[in-house]
This record gives C-alpha cells, structure tokens and sequence, in this order.
C-alpha cells in the first residue's frame, strides 16, 4: 500500500506542472465562460473580497520571493530552519496557497473560491507528503525532529529564528523575481475579463 501511494504521490510531483497549467486554463474557461452560481450578495463584499484578494496575491509572492531566497542554495543539501522555515515547514507552498485564496476572492465567486481550494490541496498535499518522506529518508532525525517542532503548512511565528547573515546567489534571485511575478499577471488578465463581462 505505502508502495502504491508514493508512485501517486511521484507521479504527481513529476507531472505537476502540466497539471497546474490545464488546472489555471480551466479555471479561466470557467470564470470565462460560465455564469455565476454562487456570486458575493451585494457590492460592498463583492468589493471587500476584490481588496482582500489582491492583498493576499501580493503577499504571497512576497513570501514566496522571500522563502525561495531563504533557502537559496541550501535545497537539498541540508534541513533550513531559519527565517521562514523556522515557523512553518512549506512556507512555499502556504504563500502559493494564499495566493490562491486571494484569486479565487478577485474573481467575485464564491464557487470558484472553493474550486481552487479544493484543486489546491488535491494537487499540493500529496506532493508534500512524497517531499516530507524523501527530506526524513535523507536527513534521518535531523528532520524527523525538525518536523515535530515546526507546524507543516499554518505557520507559528512565535518559533521566528533568523541567521544574522545569509548568502545570495544573484542568478536564483533573478530566477525567483522573475517567477514571482508571473501570478501579478493576473489582475490585468481580471481587468480584461471584467471589461468583457461588462
């Protein structure tokens, strides 16, 4: 049984990506091109969430910037537990998370809030799950306590720990600027379906 789940749990790490990219066009081919089921009842909330969600965007590709440089060029070679990995053990995957939430809320649908949280967990968990065992097969205690002392994805700031220096591979920053930016696509892409839309 453990044999079959970690071939699921590979298979969706090493397909990930194209499943990402079908997921994001289908979920623009249903804000698109379906009317709403489940719209935010009046302007003030539809409003709230629509300022709600361009600030968790945005937060999340800071902290995905900020995670990402953070463990720099230390990914796989040892158990980072400063900065944001001193207070939740995927702080990746929280920010992209919170950035999902904050899409869904832009979107002004309640349904398709609730899709992508769905998709969210249905396509991260697992690929969190195969990490967590590949990091203890090659850290051995070293993680199996680090992931006893730090929550997996809600964080705990109170455990903030940081390096008094920290060094920066200036490829991996440009790298990451430039990934992080690509969700800030999103709001001229809900600026042209709004218009669209009428």
């Amino acid at each position: 049984m453990q044999n079959v789940q970690g071939n699921i749990y590979s298979w969706i790490n090493r397909y990930r990506k194209p499943f990402l990219w079908v997921h994001g066009i289908l979920f623009v081919a249903l804000w698109f091109f379906t009317r709403p089921l489940w719209p935010f009842p009046n302007l003030i909330l539809a409003e709230l969430a629509e300022g709600l969600g361009g600030l968790l965007l945005i937060a999340g590709v800071i902290g995905r910037m900020y995670s990402s440089l953070t463990i720099a060029s230390y990914k796989n070679t040892r158990v980072v537990k400063t900065e944001m990995y001193s207070v939740v053990r995927h702080p990746l995957y929280f920010f992209s998370f919170m950035m999902a939430i904050g899409v869904g809320l832009l979107t002004g649908r309640v349904e398709l809030l609730v899709y992508i949280c769905i998709f969210f967990f249905a396509c991260f968990y697992p690929i969190i799950r195969h990490e967590e065992k590949n990091l203890e097969s090659k850290f051995g205690q070293e993680y199996a306590e680090y992931r006893k002392q730090v929550p997996m994805l809600i964080p705990n700031f109170w455990k903030w720990t940081a390096r008094e220096k920290m060094e920066i591979n200036m490829r991996l920053v440009t790298r990451t600027i430039l990934d992080g930016s690509l969700p800030l696509l999103f709001f001229p892409v809900l600026e042209i379906i709004e218009a669209i839309h009428g």
